[in-house]
């Protein structure tokens, strides 16, 4: 499709990384590596650009997001659900493999498709994030060609991480066949990047866009001071995870809990002016609100996610069954919260016209955000 807005690398450190809303998604500095790199978080350019048209503008999740139009184009229709956006169905599903269940974050749905896609030979590289070993629990980037290089990015860090950074290796590697998994930005990114008609860096090559569930990241510092406050070195934790409305933190000693809601002060700013809790553009959608211990729930978007769900299933590498309206109805309550607490942020920043980056007419804003508050 063809992007109405244009913008150079000014343009985007004037409406975005100056404006604080970068989510760090790795997109500008993927296809751009001359001229951009990272720093804390955040986007530096080394030298100056002088071309008018951009494709850091271009990728960029938060300069403008025609949701609508790219729902259209992806899936031949718009969303059916404004919290969920548009979907097929939504069930419950885990790995089958224990060695793999184990390994990954709840039901290991996420670890299990792509080791399957791997060893079927659908894909040649998939783009996660790991854990980097100098630095303990910093995410990134991780290309990962074989059985062992998906098991060592298994689990869930709630820092952010610039993933797309690691389609942009893949990509300039000679990759043919990609799956990527990301958060709700990374998978908006990677949209725009393949929907883009004026910059051709091979996104059609990204062949599965795998979303997770999100309701914000967390700044480095700010989570670190907080573990401090908990009495935790990062060093010592050996998992993070959040459910029943608690961050966990797991280590030698046990398990340590904070209510989320205090952990709301550790949020990165780019995150309070996102609407996106399902990963709406994803061919699926994974987390582990609404299913049971041990189990994900899926949320089957395009062709291409149900046959992954349908094929993995009849080959054995995952279990799925229904899952109940009550369960469903649970995952939809925390979209529908995420956009009432962001909705003030986003319309304070852009006016009520043009609703920040997601370019939606104003007749059609019903179908993309919940009016409740």
């Amino acid at each position: 499709m063809k992007f109405d807005e244009k913008g150079s690398i000014i343009d985007l450190e004037a409406k975005v990384v100056y404006s604080n809303i970068c989510c760090y998604c790795g997109a500008c500095g993927a296809f751009c590596t001359e001229y951009i790199s990272y720093e804390n978080g955040t986007p530096i350019t080394k030298q100056k650009c002088f071309e008018i048209h951009g494709a850091c503008f271009d990728f960029c999740p938060r300069t403008f997001l025609p949701v609508l139009e790219m729902e259209r184009e992806l899936f031949g229709d718009v969303r059916n659900d404004s919290e969920l956006g548009y979907y097929t169905s939504i069930v419950t599903a885990q790995a089958s493999d224990a060695a793999i269940a184990a390994k990954g974050q709840n039901g290991s749905v996420v670890t299990a498709l792509l080791i399957y896609l791997m060893e079927k030979g659908k894909i040649d590289a998939a783009c996660v994030s790991k854990n980097s070993l100098d630095e303990p629990w910093k995410p990134e980037p991780l290309v990962a060609t074989t059985k062992e290089e998906i098991l060592e990015g298994a689990g869930s860090n709630y820092e952010q991480c610039p993933t797309i950074m690691g389609v942009g290796e893949a990509l300039a590697n000679g990759s043919k066949n990609i799956a990527m998994v990301g958060l709700p930005c990374h998978i908006q990114a990677m949209r725009k990047i393949q929907l883009s008609k004026a910059f051709d860096v091979g996104g059609e090559r990204v062949k599965y866009a795998i979303g997770l569930l999100c309701t914000e990241t967390f700044d480095r510092d700010l989570l670190h001071a907080k573990l401090a406050e908990m009495g935790i070195k990062a060093e010592d934790v050996k998992k993070f995870d959040i459910g029943e409305g608690k961050f966990k933190v797991f280590t030698e000693d046990g398990m340590t809990t904070e209510k989320i809601a205090t952990m709301k002060s550790c949020m990165r700013d780019g995150c309070k002016v996102c609407y996106d809790f399902a990963a709406e553009l994803a061919d699926i959608s994974v987390g582990s609100i609404g299913s049971e211990e041990g189990w994900n729930t899926v949320i089957v978007r395009s062709k291409a996610g149900k046959e992954l769900i349908d094929e993995a299933k009849k080959a054995g590498a995952i279990k799925v069954k229904p899952l109940g309206d009550a369960s469903i109805k649970s995952v939809k309550d925390l979209a529908s919260r995420k956009k009432s607490e962001n909705i003030d942020n986003i319309v304070q920043m852009a006016g009520a016209t043009k609703i920040l980056h997601l370019a939606v007419k104003p007749q059609e804003l019903s179908l993309l955000l919940s009016a409740e508050k």
